[in-house]
């Protein structure tokens, strides 16, 4: 089978069990909770959390509530970035809070946040077992606190001329790599990895989160609109501070920098302006630094999963990491 299909085998599965979790009375308190669930999602970090509890064990189904309690805790993250961004638009689709009121959608969050841990202790691959339990609960609370850290410094980060490419890095650890890492932790320790297979399995989805945010930010900054479906520049008007900025800010000559840091969070900066930016941008070299170094994440990333038992599985989460880091979109 290949990546594709089983990653929708996956999103199935994991997708039912949802529907069938996020359900209740007050019927709108649900609506908003499963709204953005309901517009789809690639379902990453329940791939990870089932591939790796796959290579000491073939009952899926036993890991299946832990792997729809990372969805879980991966929506309600997003559902509050949106409110803190204000942001109108995700997945193609309404945010909740414009879709159903801001407070409604603290509220959804909130339920998301509460249900996947519920989730956890129905998980039959904890259940009768204290001590994993309390390893998957304490890694799942302790990847929410990094992300809550992670979204701290990204509202208020340092300003642009003290912006580093260490303050990046620590930045989408906490922001991106973290919950991978939970789900990597979670299904490891769901099919029974020991201590040496827990470390390889972080190892491994820190550095996929680093190549992973790495590409996303390069897409943001100088995609294809028509094959990401995202305004074309759309970070720069943003104003977000990504690495690639900064790589383009260093190797942008002074007049093309200074045009660059007018048009970066200038909402009203014209689509001709942003155009023509992003277009230099391309052309002095900021993807090729970009992708070399989600090349050199990846390859840590594959490097950790060497010492995994060979198999399906393995060769999934293998392939997984090359689609994600060489993606155009």
């Amino acid at each position: 089978m290949s990546l594709e299909a089983e990653m929708k085998r996956v999103a199935s599965l994991v997708d039912g069990y949802i529907k069938e979790s996020v359900k209740g009375y007050p019927a709108i308190l649900y609506d908003a909770s499963y709204h953005l669930l309901a517009a789809g999602g690639k379902r990453l970090r329940p791939f990870i959390l089932l591939k790796f509890h796959s290579i000491y064990s073939a009952d899926e189904s036993a890991a299946l509530p832990a792997a729809a309690a990372v969805e879980l805790v991966h929506n309600f993250t997003l559902i509050h970035d949106d409110i803190m961004d204000n942001d109108e638009l995700r997945r193609g689709v309404p945010t909740v809070h414009k879709r159903f009121g801001e407070a409604m959608a603290i509220l959804a969050g909130d339920v998301l946040f509460a249900k996947a841990f519920r989730l956890i202790s129905e998980s039959q691959a904890f259940r009768g077992d204290p001590s994993k339990l309390g390893a998957a609960v304490s890694e799942l609370a302790g990847s929410l606190v990094t992300v809550c850290e992670g979204q701290a410094l990204d509202l208020n980060p340092p300003r642009l001329e003290d912006f580093t490419e260490k303050f990046y890095f620590d930045m989408i650890h906490r922001k991106t790599s973290a919950l991978f890492e939970a789900s990597a932790v979670l299904g490891c320790v769901a099919g029974g990895g020991g201590p040496d297979a827990v470390t390889k399995a972080r190892e491994y989805a820190d550095h996929l989160g680093a190549a992973f945010q790495l590409v996303d930010d390069l897409l943001g900054i100088a995609g294809d609109s028509s094959v990401t479906g995202k305004p074309v520049g759309g970070d720069i008007v943003q104003g977000k501070r990504t690495l690639p900025l900064l790589i383009a800010l260093k190797l942008a000559d002074r007049g093309w920098s200074e045009t660059i840091l007018a048009t970066w969070g200038s909402r009203k900066a014209s689509q001709e302006t942003v155009d023509k930016i992003v277009k230099y941008i391309k052309e002095i070299g900021v993807e090729a630094q970009v992708r070399k170094l989600a090349s050199e994440h990846l390859e840590q990333a594959l490097r950790s999963l060497e010492s995994f038992p060979k198999g399906a599985a393995v060769d999934s989460l293998f392939e997984l990491a090359n689609v994600l880091t060489l993606r155009r979109m």
